[in-house]
C-alpha cells in the first residue's frame, strides 16, 4: 500500500486544472441533488400556484378580483413586493382582492411556461381557493396574456378584463414575428440555462432578480394567437398603457382597442409596469365598479371570423428606433438569420424595407470592424486563449498571410462575406496582419450593402407563406429549428465547399475521416481498448492488474506516464539501445547546456529532443545546430532527454513472454512509412497536399505542420516528406508487416527484452537501415513501452477493422494474464493513485507541432 507521503506526491503530479475540474463537477452534482426536490412537478398544481389575499373584503356581495402580476416573479418572495396593480388596501367598496404567487420552483419544474399552460394551472388554483364563481381579472405585463387565456378558456366566469402594460398583437412584440422572437429569446435563454445547470448555486440562483424562470417565460411565450383572442372577447375590458413604454409600445394597446371596440383605453404619461399601475389604480377601481353596476359596455354582436384584421401601424417614434437597435444587436449574434427575419418584418409592414436593410448593414459592418480591431489590438497572442483559439488556429495565420499578400487578397476577404462560417477567422486574421483599414472598411461595407438586401428579399418572399403554415406545425417548432440548423450546417459545410476544387478535396478528406475507422480521433478509436482494459482488470479482480505485468520496470510497469529514460535504463548496456542522455530541470541551466553540448559533440547533429513524459511523438524535435539546441535546453519546461539520431526505417514491435516461462515471441510488427509528395515546378505545397491521394486523408494535419511553406512552389522532382516524425500523431502511415517476422528477428528481440528479467509485455520502437537488416535482427531500439502499449494496428487502413481489434485484444489479454500471474506470485500491486497520477500527467501534455523550418 502507498504511504501518505506517496499519495501526496502522486496528487502533486496531477495537473491543477484536473483537480479543479473534478472538484467543480462534484459541487455541481451536489448542487443539482440539493435542488432536485424543487424541480419535481407538484402532484397538485394548486399547491404550486398560490393565491394570496391582499386585503380584507370591503363588500361581501361584490365579486372577487384576481390580480396576475407581471410574469415571471423576480425572486422567491417577489410576490410581496412586485409591481402589483393593486395596493395592499385593495379597492374600497369592492370585493376581496387576491394576488397570484408564482414560486421560482414552478418555473424550474415545468416543461413549459407558455401562457395557456400557466392559465390552466391558475384556474385550478382559483377553483381551490375561490370555488366556481365569477371574478374580475387584472393582468399586468405578461400576466395580461395569462389573464386573456383565462378569459378565453372560461368566458362565463370572467366578469371583466383589465390589461395593464400588457402585450397585444404579436406584431408589436420585439421583432414582431413569432419565429424571429423565438430565435432572439433562445439566445437570451441559453445563458440563464447554462448558469442554472453548470454552476453550483445550491438554489441561490432562484432568488436572483433574473434567473432561468425569468428567461424561460419569454422563451415559451407565443403571441401568434393573441389577435384572435382579443377579437373574440366580448366582455368589458379596460386597457391601461404608458405612452413612453419601451418594452411594449403604446401602438400595441391602440391596436388591441381596435380589435375590441367595447374597450376603454387609458394612455398615461410614463413607462412600463409599476409607474403606470400606481397612476391607474383609481381608474381601475372605477371601471370594476361600473362593471358591478352594469354600466360597462359589452360587444353587442360577434365579429365574423372571415373579417380581416385591421391594418397594422408601421413602427414610428421610440418603437421604431428600438426596433432598429434590436436588429443591429441581433446581427452581432447571427447575421444571416437576422437579415431573413428583417425581410419578413418588412413584408408584414412592421418596418420599412430599406430602413431594415440599413440597420442590418450597419450591424454587420460594425461587427466586422470589431473583429478586425480585436485581431489588430490583441495580436497573435490572443489566438492562444479562449474563445479565439476555438475559432482561429494559429497555424492558419501564415497560410492566410500568403493569400492576403497576393493581388487577390482583398477579394478573398470580401468573398468571405458570402460564405457562412468563414467571416470570423478571416476578419480576425486581417486585423492580426494589420491590413490597410480604409480600403478594407470600404470593401466590407460595400459587400454588406450588397449581401443584406438579397437575404432580406429572400426573407420577405418566402417568409409570409412559411408563417401561414407555422400555426399548424408550431408544436414541432423545436424540431423544425433543429432541422433548419442542421440544413444550414450541411449546406455551408458540404454543399458550398463542393462548388470549388479545394472544397471538393476537403469533402474527400471528411468522407474518409468518417468512413475509415483508422482515421477516427484517438479518443473514439481507442475507446473499446480502454474499456477492454477495465473489463479484463475487473475479471482479474484488480483495476491495476495490467500494471503488474512488468514489476519494477519504471514506476508503473511502463504504463503511460513513465519516464522514457527510466524505461530505457535497464537496456543501456546493450549496443542495440540508442544512446540517451536524460536531463532534469532540477539541474542548473548552464550544466544542462554543457551536458547537452557534450552529447551532441559525441554523437553529432542532428540529435533528437524529447520530453520525458509524452505520447505519440508529442514535443519531439530534431535539433540541427548548437544554437537551436541551447535554445531548447534553456527553454524546456519539463524534464527531457536527448538521443542520437538514427536514420533508416522505423518499426514498432509488440513482444510478450508467457507467464512463468523463459520464452518470448513477437506478437505484431508495424512499419511507419513517410507520406511524401513530389513537386512539378508549378503547384504549391498546399496544392500538392490536396492533390495527393494519400496526403488528402490527413490534409488538415499536414497543412498545420507546414503552414509556413504552403504557398511555396516546389521545384520539379523535389520530394517533400510531410510527416514530421515517424509518429502517427505527426502524420506517418502505419502498416501491418507480419511478413517481416523471422526467426532471427524474433530471437534478437527476445534476447534484448531479457535484459530486464521481469519483462513480460513490451512495445519497442526500432530503427533499421533496411528491411533486410531488420529481418536479420540488426536494429536499434529508440523507445520502450510497457504494459498496455498495444501496437498501432488500428491505424492501418488496409486491415479489416474486426481483425485489427482482434489482434489488439489479444495483446491486452497477454498483458493482463502476465499481470495476474505476477500478482499471484505476491508481487507488490501498483497503487491506483500512482497510476492515475502518471496517466493524467501524460494526458495533459499537448504538442504544438513544430513547423517545417524547425526540423
Amino acid at each position: 500500500m502507498s504511504t501518505s507521503a506517496e499519495r501526496k506526491r502522486n496528487l502533486g503530479r496531477v495537473p491543477v486544472k484536473w483537480i479543479v475540474l473534478v472538484c467543480y463537477v462534484l459541487l455541481v452534482l451536489v448542487s443539482r441533488w440539493v435542488t432536485s426536490a424543487d424541480r419535481q412537478p407538484k402532484p397538485e398544481l394548486a399547491h404550486a400556484v398560490q393565491i394570496e389575499s391582499a386585503n380584507p373584503a370591503h363588500s361581501s356581495s361584490a365579486l372577487p378580483v384576481v390580480v396576475v402580476p407581471s410574469l415571471p416573479d423576480r425572486g422567491e418572495h417577489a410576490w410581496s413586493k412586485t409591481d402589483l396593480v393593486v395596493k395592499p388596501d385593495g379597492f374600497p367598496g369592492l370585493g376581496q382582492v387576491y394576488v397570484v404567487r408564482w414560486p421560482t420552483a414552478l418555473h424550474r419544474s415545468r416543461d413549459s411556461m407558455a401562457a395557456d399552460h400557466v392559465a390552466a394551472d391558475m384556474l385550478k388554483a382559483i377553483e381551490s381557493r375561490l370555488g366556481a364563481g365569477r371574478f374580475h381579472v387584472v393582468g399586468e405585463g405578461l400576466g395580461g396574456v395569462v389573464a386573456l387565456e383565462i378569459a378565453k378558456k372560461h368566458p362565463e366566469r370572467v366578469a371583466s378584463l383589465t390589461l395593464v402594460s400588457a402585450p397585444g398583437a404579436q406584431e408589436y412584440t420585439l421583432l414582431g414575428n413569432a419565429v424571429a422572437n423565438k430565435f432572439v429569446y433562445f439566445f437570451h435563454h441559453i445563458p440563464f440555462v447554462l448558469f442554472d445547470v453548470a454552476t453550483p448555486h445550491f438554489g441561490l440562483a432562484d432568488r436572483l432578480p433574473y434567473n432561468r424562470g425569468y428567461s424561460g417565460v419569454f422563451f415559451d411565450s407565443d403571441l401568434s394567437g393573441a389577435k384572435a383572442m382579443l377579437r373574440a372577447w366580448d366582455g368589458p375590458v379596460f386597457i391601461v398603457h404608458g405612452k413612453s413604454d419601451w418594452i411594449t409600445p403604446v401602438d400595441a394597446a391602440r391596436y388591441s382597442a381596435r380589435l375590441m371596440p367595447q374597450a376603454r383605453l387609458l394612455e398615461l404619461e410614463g413607462g412600463h409596469g409599476r409607474e403606470v399601475a400606481q397612476a391607474a389604480s383609481e381608474d381601475i377601481r372605477r371601471f370594476i365598479a361600473d362593471v358591478e353596476a352594469g354600466k360597462a359596455p359589452r360587444r353587442t354582436a360577434p365579429v365574423p371570423m372571415a373579417e380581416s384584421y385591421p391594418d397594422l401601424v408601421v413602427s414610428d417614434g421610440a418603437r421604431f428606433w428600438i426596433l432598429i437597435l434590436i436588429i443591429i444587436l441581433c446581427t452581432f449574434v447571427a447575421e444571416d438569420p437576422t437579415c431573413l427575419a428583417a425581410g419578413l418584418l418588412a413584408a408584414e409592414g412592421i418596418i420599412g424595407f430599406w430602413w431594415a436593410a440599413l440597420a442590418c448593414t450597419v450591424g454587420i459592418f460594425t461587427g466586422d470592424m470589431v473583429l478586425y480591431a480585436l485581431g489588430r489590438w490583441l495580436g497573435r497572442g490572443a489566438l492562444r486563449r479562449a474563445p479565439l483559439k476555438w475559432i482561429v488556429k494559429e497555424h492558419e495565420i501564415d497560410r492566410m498571410a500568403g493569400w492576403f499578400g497576393s493581388p487577390r487578397g482583398m477579394l478573398v476577404i470580401v468573398s468571405s462575406r458570402f460564405i457562412p462560417a468563414s467571416r470570423v477567422p478571416t476578419f480576425v486574421t486581417a486585423g492580426i496582419l494589420r491590413l490597410g483599414l480604409p480600403r478594407l472598411s470600404l470593401l466590407l461595407f460595400t459587400a454588406a450593402l450588397v449581401w443584406t438586401p438579397v437575404l432580406m428579399l429572400l426573407g420577405s418572399t418566402l417568409g409570409p407563406p412559411f408563417m401561414e403554415q407555422f400555426p399548424r406545425y408550431k408544436h414541432y417548432a423545436a424540431w423544425i429549428v433543429l432541422g433548419l440548423f442542421a440544413f444550414i450546417w450541411f449546406f455551408t459545410h458540404w454543399v458550398v465547399p463542393a462548388m470549388t476544387w479545394r472544397g471538393r478535396r476537403e469533402i474527400v478528406m471528411k468522407v474518409r475521416g468518417l468512413m475509415q475507422p483508422s482515421l477516427w480521433p484517438g479518443w473514439l478509436l481507442y475507446l473499446p481498448v480502454r474499456l477492454g482494459i477495465v473489463l479484463l482488470s475487473l475479471r482479474h479482480r484488480r483495476l491495476t492488474a495490467f500494471a503488474s505485468a512488468n514489476p519494477a520496470l519504471g514506476r508503473v510497469g511502463g504504463f503511460v506516464g513513465d519516464a522514457k529514460s527510466l524505461l530505457l535504463r535497464p537496456f543501456q548496456r546493450d549496443s542495440r539501445c540508442c544512446p540517451t542522455l536524460a536531463l532534469s530541470l532540477e539541474d542548473p541551466s548552464d550544466e544542462r547546456v554543457k551536458d547537452a553540448a557534450a552529447f551532441a559533440a559525441c554523437h553529432g547533429f542532428p540529435v533528437v529532443f524529447k520530453p520525458e513524459v509524452a505520447e505519440d511523438g508529442a514535443g519531439l524535435r530534431f535539433v540541427h545546430t548548437q544554437e537551436q539546441l541551447e535554445r531548447l535546453v534553456r527553454g524546456a519546461a519539463e524534464d527531457f532527454l536527448l538521443q542520437k539520431f538514427i536514420s533508416g526505417f522505423e518499426f514498432e514491435v509488440v513482444w510478450r513472454r508467457n507467464p512463468g516461462k523463459d520464452d518470448g515471441s513477437i506478437m505484431a510488427i508495424v512499419q511507419k512509412r513517410d507520406v511524401t509528395v513530389r513537386g512539378d515546378g508549378e503547384q504549391t505545397l498546399e496544392e500538392l497536399i490536396w492533390l495527393d491521394e494519400v496526403a488528402v486523408s490527413r490534409a488538415n494535419l499536414f497543412l498545420r505542420c507546414h503552414a509556413r511553406d504552403l504557398n511555396r512552389v516546389i521545384p520539379a522532382g523535389q520530394k517533400v516528406t510531410l510527416n514530421l516524425t515517424g509518429s502517427y500523431g505527426h502524420g506517418a502511415r502505419c502498416l501491418h508487416r507480419h511478413d517481416l517476422i523471422t526467426v532471427e528477428l524474433d530471437t534478437a528481440v527476445t534476447q534484448f527484452a531479457k535484459r530486464f528479467p521481469g519483462l513480460h509485455f513490451a512495445r519497442f520502437d526500432l530503427r533499421a537501415n533496411s528491411i533486410e537488416d531488420l529481418k536479420a535482427g540488426r536494429f536499434t531500439v529508440t523507445e520502450v513501452g510497457g504494459c498496455c502499449h498495444v501496437s498501432s494496428l488500428l491505424r492501418d487502413e488496409s486491415l479489416r477493422f474486426s481483425r485489427s481489434y482482434e489482434a489488439v485484444w489479444g495483446q491486452l489479454r497477454a498483458c493482463l494474464e502476465a499481470g495476474a500471474y505476477n500478482l499471484s506470485q505476491k508481487v507488490r500491486p501498483v497503487p491506483l493513485d500512482e497510476l492515475m497520477a502518471r496517466w493524467s500527467q501524460a494526458r495533459s501534455r499537448h504538442d504544438e507541432f513544430a513547423v517545417s523550418e524547425e526540423l
